[in-house]
């Protein structure tokens, strides 16, 4: 198999992952955002009341899109399999922190292990209880060392290295820095990466930062509004019908502050969609910062808009971040003609 059909077979694991998804994502992220609009605030921070209780059933189920990403796309590789240690070690890299970068990669380990233990003959008086035990058995246990050992070291030492080194930005360029955090909350939305840059925007809010905290709250909206704007813009020459769906579940993630609405585009495309996400966030949050725009809430994207120092100049920052995301993802999937994804019948 050639490098280039290998990677249009990758790419085909990754969409049955995101057919798979994009119900929990939909679902979950609009338990979400009703709670936010008719809670407010206090749906984050309490479950003593409705809206509190409906954030936790949304917030809970985009905590599964790690482990459906891996189970999905192994199914894809390994079929039914690969299923069973998909789901555990899903959970173990979502434990981890890793994002849904970790669940396509554990997908993709696990799948391509299934299929090589699937080769190995066995008795057969054992054949019966291959793929039941003994794969499924295997798989989980070398997959999960390999992610516990090999993989969760590596995050570790970056997790302390990358935030040393933005305590250490913190008393140069402020747009610079708002710009870097731009793009880390929107390089892998909800993974170690993004977790960095959002404890520390929190921790500057926490102490009167508000110049990095503002770029981080920014950054939470502009990617799935962003994606939302793309599908507008490019409509079904660039886009499927579910994508075009997907793109108005994603605005309403993007209002409320939900980034992992864009997580659907980012495991469908990924090569196109995470550099523009990141490249259009990074310019609307360098941009606030160059007009000198802060906001000293918790609130993040369009929902601080009424509590920034110039309300314009704060709308304008995202507009133009939003529209840079668009564009550029749409101009590579032109260049690179990529066509939609045919939707089943």
């Amino acid at each position: 198999m050639s490098w280039k059909n290998g990677a249009k077979k990758l790419a085909e694991h990754f969409q049955t992952g995101v057919s798979y998804m994009i119900p929990l994502v939909t679902a979950a992220g609009l338990l979400t955002s009703v709670a936010v609009i008719f809670g407010g605030q206090n749906a984050w921070n309490q479950t003593s009341n409705i809206w509190g209780n409906i954030r936790l059933l949304g917030q809970t189920g985009l905590g599964f899109i790690p482990v459906i990403i891996a189970a999905y796309v192994a199914f894809s590789i390994a079929d039914r399999p690969g299923l069973a240690p998909a789901f555990i070690l899903g959970l173990v890299a979502s434990n981890m922190g890793t994002g849904f970068l970790g669940g396509m990669l554990v997908g993709v380990m696990v799948g391509y292990t299934v299929q090589l233990l699937k080769k190995i003959k066995v008795p057969s008086r054992l054949t019966a209880v291959k793929s039941l035990i003994i794969i499924p058995f295997l798989c989980t246990l070398i997959i999960g060392l390999v992610l516990i050992y090999v993989v969760g070291s590596p995050i570790k030492v970056m997790t302390v290295s990358l935030t040393a080194w933005l305590k250490g930005m913190s008393g140069t360029n402020a747009v610079l820095l708002a710009g870097i955090l731009g793009a880390m909350m929107a390089f892998d939305m909800g993974g170690p990466i993004n977790k960095i840059a959002y404890a520390f925007g929190m921790a500057a809010f926490t102490s009167g930062g508000y110049q990095a905290s503002t770029a981080m709250l920014m950054a939470i909206g502009i990617p799935p509004l962003g994606m939302f704007v793309a599908t507008l813009l490019g409509g079904k020459k660039l886009y499927s019908y579910s994508e075009i769906e997907n793109g108005r579940s994603a605005a309403i993630m993007g209002f409320v502050g939900i980034t992992e609405g864009a997580i659907p585009f980012a495991v469908a495309d990924p090569i196109r969609v995470i550099p523009s996400i990141m490249v259009g966030t990074s310019v609307g949050c360098s941009l606030n910062a160059l007009f000198g725009t802060s906001q000293k809430t918790a609130l993040s994207t369009l929902m601080a808009i009424p509590f920034s120092s110039d309300w314009i100049l704060y709308s304008v920052a995202i507009l133009i971040g939003v529209l840079v995301v668009a564009l550029m993802v749409n101009f590579l999937k032109l260049v690179t003609h990529h066509k939609p994804a045919v939707e089943e019948a």
